[in-house]
C-alpha cells in the first residue's frame, strides 16, 4: 500500500509512509527517508538502482521483485523437484537482467550416493556453460559453508518451487531470524510458508531476500531473440550458421544443431530452447 519498512544503517527497522504519486520501491531499494517526531518516517525518494530482479505478471508485462542484487540463486531440491526447464527460465532472466545465477542443488543430504550422481550428472550440462552450482544442506554440519563463502557480502534473491528450503537456507545463514518453514507434503508438493518478499541480513555481512515459491516462473514477453540470449553456450556455434536468421530449429547449415550432433552442446538445453520459443512465439 501507502507504507513501506526501512531497514536503516543502524539495524533498527522503521515504518515509513511514501509520498502521493510516489513510485513504489521494491525489496533490496536503497531509499532517501527522514524520520518524524512519532518514530514513523517518510521515504522522499528510490535512489538509482544497481540491479532489478522481475517476472511476468501473468498479464504480459513486468513486475519488480527485488533490486540491488548480485545474485540470483536458482534453488532446486529432488525431492520436491528438480526441473532444467524452470532452470531455464530463471537463466533467460538472469542473462536478460544482467544478473548472475548460481543453481543450488538443496537437500543433498536426501540423496542415496547413486541418485546423488545421476543429479551431478545432470547439472553437469550448467557447469560447463559455465554456471556456478553449489550442493547444500541445512541438515549437515558445513552444508552451507560453500554456499555461505559464494554470497559474504553480496546481495542475493533465492528463487525456485515451494519445498525446496529457501527459508531454512535462510534461516540457517542468518542470525536470530524467526522464518517460518513447513515440511514438504506426503505427495512430495511443497507448501508456501513464505507469503511476501522479505530482505534478511547476514552474519557475513550480504543480504538475503526471501522470494513466494512458484511452481512455475512466467517471463514477461520476450522476443525471440532474447530468448536465444539466454543460452549463451549456442553463440560461438550460431556465428557459423548458413543463414544470418538461423532460428536453430531445422534450418540446413546450422551450426548449433550440429554442435548438439556432436555433443558439443546439451540436447536438453536445446529442447528447453524450442519449447520456449513456442511459449514465446
Amino acid at each position: 500500500g501507502s507504507s513501506v519498512a526501512v531497514l536503516a544503517d543502524n539495524g533498527q527497522v522503521f515504518p515509513c509512509q511514501l509520498r502521493r504519486n510516489q513510485a513504489l520501491p521494491v525489496v533490496g531499494d536503497r531509499v532517501r527517508w527522514h524520520l518524524d517526531k512519532d518514530q514513523t518516517g517518510t521515504v522522499s525518494e528510490i535512489l538509482p538502482r544497481r540491479s532489478l530482479f522481475a517476472r511476468g505478471d501473468g498479464h504480459g508485462k513486468m513486475k519488480s521483485i527485488a533490486a540491488n542484487i548480485d545474485y540470483i540463486l536458482i534453488v532446486m531440491a529432488p525431492p520436491p523437484v528438480m526441473s532444467e526447464y524452470l532452470i531455464d527460465r530463471y537463466l533467460i532472466a538472469a542473462e536478460l537482467l544482467n544478473i548472475k545465477p548460481m543453481i543450488v542443488l538443496n537437500k543433498a543430504d536426501l540423496l542415496s550416493a547413486e541418485d546423488l550422481e545421476k543429479v551431478k550428472q545432470r547439472l553437469a550440462q550448467y557447469e560447463a556453460i559455465p554456471y556456478p552450482v553449489i550442493f547444500s544442506s541445512t541438515k549437515e554440519p558445513g552444508g552451507l559453508d560453500q554456499l555461505s563463502a559464494a554470497l559474504k557480502t553480496y546481495s542475493a534473491v533465492l528463487v525456485g518451487p515451494s519445498g525446496v528450503g529457501k527459508s531454512s537456507i535462510i534461516r540457517a545463514l542468518g542470525e536470530n531470524l524467526d522464518i517460518r518453514v513447513a515440511a514438504v507434503s506426503p505427495k512430495g508438493a511443497g507448501k508456501h510458508t513464505t507469503t511476501a518478499t522479505h530482505l534478511y541480513p547476514m552474519a557475513s555481512g550480504g543480504f538475503l531476500i526471501d522470494s513466494p515459491g512458484v511452481r512455475e516462473f512466467s517471463l514477461w514477453p520476450v522476443s525471440k531473440k532474447e530468448v536465444l540470449g539466454g543460452f549463451p553456450e549456442f553463440k560461438p556455434f550460431s556465428q557459423g550458421c548458413k543463414f544470418r536468421d538461423c532460428a536453430h530449429l531445422v534450418e540446413p547449415g546450422c551450426q548449433v544443431i550440429a554442435a548438439e550432433v556432436e555433443g558439443k552442446i546439451s540436447s536438453k538445453r536445446r529442447e528447453s530452447y524450442k519449447e520456449l520459443l513456442k511459449v514465446m512465439s
